[in-house]
């Protein structure tokens, strides 16, 4: 009788070859992750962490508070570490008893799939339920949550969430949260496998993807992205940028990354540039690949190039101004008293708008009004300025290849990778700095129409926020140049992972 062997989940016997439809099966869709001589999980009780945690504030506007997404931390903090293996869910429950309002912050490179759905299942409900008190699901900069701990942390959420907001799924910039599908280990190539144990497992898998994606949790490119790593070592990263947003996860950060933006030198050009980026990243906003091709601000006049913020609310008589993205969603921005910059994309046609397609591009929004907009960060400034998570990032891809892949028969990269000619226009005279700061050294100047190569890019603290390093050396304001990259994003947030 043939030798039975559990591994990861599935179980195998030492006999015959696998037929080559069960081998696909397990190989692409069991998302278990072979840790098995990595240390067991560890649940313990982490006061230490109050303060880092009550640092985080969110990166996008629309995802969590307007300040801190813990604003008063009251409860019981505990870590998951390790590998999550069987009975691991049970393990949670006993640590979690007798305690109200939990935060949980997993670092963990997997284990055990099936015990991750159930965690995260546990976790599902208790958001879900009549008196939640789960606030805080996280995972931080340095940490790691892979396989299926990314399961277990990605189903802490409801289709209440994805509708109404509210997620508490916090991903800081520079954490790894890295999905993947199952691999065959080249030991076990030559074993059968059991086809009913395959077959539930198979289908376990595809209804928890299904249940994030029917359920608004997490869109349908999810599960394409895992799909496409299958191996122990590759993973689909998200790092707490704008990908991740992408995905309805809440980014999260403690740095300058999270500060919010200054009306100093803001052009229209460029509010219209971090519009369109979040229009495109926010997936409860319904879109064809009509919008995410042409969704960017419509309408004509003034001149965006010419035009501040500041100048413009003065103009239009209220401090709230919107502009539409093709009829499907307006964008809404606010100019606060202090200079910070709020925004908020919502879906439906400008409540504002007079008269046809001549009409000003921008129109006021009346009031009064009794709350305030989520505010613009430098995260997405530098996401409208190439400088993704403060990294020159030198691959990009479209957001329609997130929605629609058009196959006609020819080579369509996706992807911008030739960087040697990459370029940016002046929009607006500006000094050159020694270094990027307004108090700086001036070193030269540059005027509107000149054609500069960027090398690099940073997020500082100032007015100004991000700043572009010229290959001939010097920094210039990202504000002062055009070409913003509306249309695109990251190719990956891998090289923001542990910075």
């Amino acid at each position: 009788m043939a030798k039975i062997i559990e591994a990861a989940g599935a179980r195998f016997t030492q006999q015959s070859t696998v037929p080559m439809l069960l081998k696909s099966i397990v190989f692409c869709l069991s998302l278990v992750f072979a840790v098995s001589q990595l240390s067991a999980a560890e649940i313990t009780q982490r006061p230490d962490l109050a303060p880092r945690l009550a640092q985080l504030k969110p990166l996008y506007p629309g995802k969590g508070s307007a300040g801190s997404v813990v604003n008063e931390l009251q409860g019981t903090i505990f870590l998951i570490s390790g590998v999550i293996e069987k009975g691991d869910l049970e393990k949670l429950k006993a640590a979690l008893d007798g305690t109200w309002g939990k935060y949980i912050v997993f670092d963990s490179p997997g284990g055990s799939f099936l015990e991750g759905i159930r965690i995260g299942q546990y976790l599902q409900y208790n958001v879900g339920s009549q008196d939640p008190d789960l606030n805080g699901v996280f995972v931080l900069n340095g940490n790691e949550c892979l396989s299926a701990c990314a399961l277990a942390f990605t189903l802490a959420a409801t289709p209440r969430n994805a509708v109404y907001g509210g997620d508490i799924r916090f991903l800081e910039a520079g954490a790894a949260l890295g999905y993947h599908m199952a691999f065959l280990p080249e030991e076990k190539a030559n074993q059968l496998v059991a086809v009913k144990e395959a077959m539930n497992l198979a289908y376990e898998v595809t209804q928890t993807y299904v249940k994030l994606i029917k359920g608004g949790i997490a869109p349908s490119i999810l599960l394409q992205e895992a799909l496409s790593h299958r191996t122990a070592d590759s993973f689909f990263y998200l790092a707490g940028g704008i990908r991740s947003y992408a995905m309805g996860l809440t980014p999260v950060s403690a740095g300058t990354i999270a500060d919010p933006i200054n009306k100093s030198a803001l052009y229209m050009d460029t509010v219209g540039a971090m519009c369109t980026q979040l229009f495109q990243a926010d997936n409860s906003i319904r879109k064809s690949e009509v919008e995410y091709e042409f969704g960017a601000i419509d309408g004509s006049g003034p001149n965006p190039q010419e035009t501040k913020l500041e100048d413009l609310i003065q103009e239009l008589g209220s401090r709230r101004i919107a502009a539409s993205h093709n009829g499907v969603a307006y964008c809404t921005v606010e100019l606060s008293e202090d200079g910070t910059v709020g925004m908020r994309i919502t879906s439906g046609s400008l409540p504002c708008a007079k008269g046809g397609y001549d009409a000003p591009t921008w129109c006021a929004m009346p009031g009064p009004f009794d709350d305030t907009l989520p505010k613009v960060t430098n995260a997405l400034l530098a996401d409208a300025a190439s400088c993704h998570g403060g990294t020159l990032t030198t691959e990009y891809a479209y957001w329609t290849s997130d929605v629609i892949d058009y196959d006609i028969g020819e080579e369509t990269p996706t992807a911008l990778t030739d960087w040697n000619s990459w370029e940016r226009t002046i929009a607006r005279d500006v000094n050159v700095r020694q270094n990027p700061s307004l108090d700086a050294e001036a070193v030269g100047r540059v005027q509107i129409g000149d054609k500069v190569k960027i090398s690099d890019c940073r997020i500082v603290s100032g007015p100004q926020g991000v700043w572009y390093q010229l290959s001939t050396g010097g920094w210039i304001s990202a504000r002062f140049v055009s070409e913003f990259d509306q249309f695109t994003r990251p190719a990956t947030e891998e090289t923001m992972i542990g910075r």
